[in-house]
């Protein structure tokens, strides 16, 4: 852009110094005479401090006009030189000009017929400029008979492109654009009758572009511009009231706020605005206390925020923010150390149980099972005599427990346990109770034989190994 721009004030500059004495009146002189005068000096306007999203579009906008309005005077500048070297019989450098201009604007009409015309008179020089014009006119005719009056004003202003001082374009141009106002007022006349107030004001704004100064079509505006105010207070009012009844207070603040937009300094909108706003602070704060009882922290933070920025007091807010960062501190500080203590503790139990087991494995190594040492004799009987029922000269040795027989229990205890090997077997036991829960009933199975060969006394396991092999079959 900044290229372009320098390249047409080359183009300016240029065509000044060729007719300087014809242009000095036409073109402003500026009073500083400094590049730096064509640029906004942004520290002299005055926003304020750029505080909110509002202010930051507003200013951004205001620079963006700004080098719009500082483009175009700049295009208007070189299109006017353009115009002048067309005149002066030299159509080359106007047409590039013209190309020039609608290289950074595309849309300037002015520039577009200019570039077409000094094309033709550079291409065709033998015809004359005046049989340009009375063909144009004649195709003005031909559109405007045919009802296409927006392309037959086209064609005038063509004409007055070339020609601004041109009468009959001039009257023929007065006379269409009376012809379109009337046409635009009647559609507007039509879309008001039928209650649609923003097509009657768009026609009638394109007809007052042309009767600027027609005071009936000015009230007629006026007063529509009313009525649709009128009308979308009321229809932003039923929706806002909708809003407020469900109990959605933000979006009914909303639209309340695009009615002072468009009806500025309601009371009625402006006691609802302020009460909507008290409600949603309270809705706020309240969802910010019941989220800090149940130790959502960062919930009632939130909360508490948005309930600050809708009017609720700062310093109340600002304190229960700070109670609730601590809070939230405190509380993983306590998950953190309960954490290490539940992993110490099952580490110790955990060691216990191994310790246990070392313990019940070497009690086993340690200390043999007592046995009965009972002679080959049999009390009350004397060594040689049969015993009856015995067969004589048999070899068998006494005590000899027939097919059918099975030995009587011996009184008193064979094996002796240790304390450990019982707190051993005691643990193996809970483990497979455990796993028994979970339904893993092999490894129940597995921890209750420990248990057994632990303490074959064991009275638990072993009725949970009964209970385990009959859900295994």
């Amino acid at each position: 852009m900044k290229k372009n721009l320098a390249f047409l004030l080359v183009f300016a500059l240029a065509a000044v110094s060729v007719q300087a004495a014809a242009f000095r009146k036409e073109i402003p002189v500026r009073q500083h005479g400094k590049e730096e005068g064509m640029l906004l000096d942004l520290s002299k306007i005055s926003m304020g401090t750029l505080n909110d999203v509002e202010e930051k579009k507003q200013y951004l906008s205001t620079v963006q006009l700004e080098k719009q309005r500082i483009q175009n005077y700049t295009l208007r500048m070189v299109y006017e030189n353009a115009y002048m070297l067309y005149k002066h019989g030299d159509y080359q450098r106007a047409q590039e000009m013209a190309q020039t201009i609608l290289s950074i604007d595309p849309n300037f009409k002015q520039a577009q017929t200019l570039a077409k015309q000094a094309n033709h008179m550079g291409t065709y020089g033998t015809i004359s400029e005046a049989q340009v014009i009375e063909a144009k006119f004649q195709e003005t005719i031909r559109l405007y008979d045919s009802g296409r009056l927006v392309e037959a004003n086209d064609k005038l202003n063509e004409i007055l492109t070339i020609q601004p001082g041109n009468s009959k374009a001039q009257a023929w141009k007065r006379k269409i654009d009376y012809d379109i106002a009337k046409e635009y007022t009647r559609r507007g006349d039509v879309a008001y009758d039928e209650g649609d107030y923003q097509k009657a004001l768009d026609a009638w704004y394109n007809a007052l572009l042309m009767r600027k100064d027609d005071p009936k079509l000015v009230a007629k505006i006026s007063d529509t511009e009313n009525k649709l105010r009128k009308q979308q207070v009321a229809d932003s009012m039923k929706q806002a009231l909708e809003f407020y009844n469900k109990g959605q207070f933000v979006e009914a603040y909303a639209v309340f706020e695009r009615i002072t937009k468009i009806q500025p300094g309601d009371p009625r909108v402006q006691k609802y605005m302020s009460q909507l706003k008290n409600e949603i602070a309270a809705g706020y704060y309240n969802a910010g206390n019941k989220s800090y009882n149940s130790n959502r922290f960062d919930q009632a933070i939130s909360y508490w925020t948005n309930a600050k920025k809708w009017g609720a007091d700062s310093s109340t807010m600002d304190g229960l923010i700070k109670r609730a960062r601590n809070a939230k501190e405190n509380h993983l500080r306590v998950k953190q150390q309960q954490a290490i203590k539940a992993e110490q503790a099952a580490q110790k139990a955990e060691e216990a149980a191994q310790k246990a087991e070392q313990a019940a494995a070497e009690a086993l190594e340690e200390e043999p099972i007592e046995t009965v040492t009972v002679s080959g004799s049999v009390p009350g009987l004397s060594e040689g005599s049969v015993i009856p029922g015995a067969i004589p000269g048999s070899t068998s040795s006494i005590g000899a427990v027939g097919a059918n027989e099975t030995l009587p229990t011996l009184g008193g205890t064979v094996s002796r346990v240790s304390a450990e090997a019982s707190a051993a077997s005691r643990a193996k036991y809970i483990e497979g109770l455990d796993a028994f829960n979970q339904d893993d009933y092999e490894r129940a199975r597995q921890a209750w034989i420990v248990a057994k060969q632990l303490d074959p006394g064991n009275s638990d396991a072993d009725l949970g190994l009964r209970k385990v092999e009959e859900l295994m079959k």
